[in-house]
């Protein structure tokens, strides 16, 4: 995640500026700041793209877990397990690939999640004959524990994933991308 202005395609390094016409069109707060997350890599034949990460059978996910006992700041909803990071309860995520039906996105919200998000381990409360599939350029606007799950992709491919946190990020993980054009307190 990088943070940048939402709207603003001024506002991130030159290296991205093919996605220039996108930052400046796909906002969730324009003026705000928010955190941008570009995935461009190779998605093998017959496997998700976020594969790797999933915990259990389904790459099925929220974009934020729930630490379970933790009380004061750091409580609550949190980036990758850890206290590092805490979400807005209300922040909002807008995802979008280019790949049609790389991507599943349910009308749900699912509280229960494990620390990182992954709830791959629930894939039967979340049938794929109720999901969205996302076609390409199709752009998603989901909560933070909206289900979505990366699918398996037909042949090998170059996808590219976008996805755009709204504000309301506490924090900050020593992986995110530094924007040396915004000033982001941790």
């Amino acid at each position: 995640m990088m943070p940048y202005i939402q709207g603003d395609p001024g506002s991130v390094p030159d290296e991205y500026a093919a996605y220039a016409e996108i930052l400046e069109n796909l906002s969730l707060e324009p003026g705000e700041l928010g955190f941008l997350t570009i995935d461009e890599s190779v998605a093998e034949a017959g496997k998700p793209h976020r594969g790797k990460r999933a915990k259990y059978g389904r790459a099925l996910h929220t974009e934020t877990g729930i630490l379970r006992g933790v009380y004061g700041w750091g409580s609550g909803p949190s980036w990758g397990g850890r206290r590092a990071v805490t979400l807005a309860r209300d922040a909002r995520v807008l995802i979008a690939s280019n790949i049609d039906d790389s991507c599943a996105v349910w009308d749900a919200e699912y509280e229960d999640t494990s620390e990182d998000g992954d709830i791959g381990d629930r894939g039967e409360f979340y049938p794929y004959e109720a999901a969205r599939l996302l076609k390409a350029g199709e752009v998603a606007n989901i909560g933070i524990l909206t289900p979505h799950e990366s699918l398996p992709v037909e042949r090998t491919c170059r996808r590219q994933f976008l996805r755009i946190l709204s504000s309301g990020v506490h924090g900050r993980e020593e992986y995110f991308t530094v924007n040396p054009l915004v000033r982001h307190a941790a």
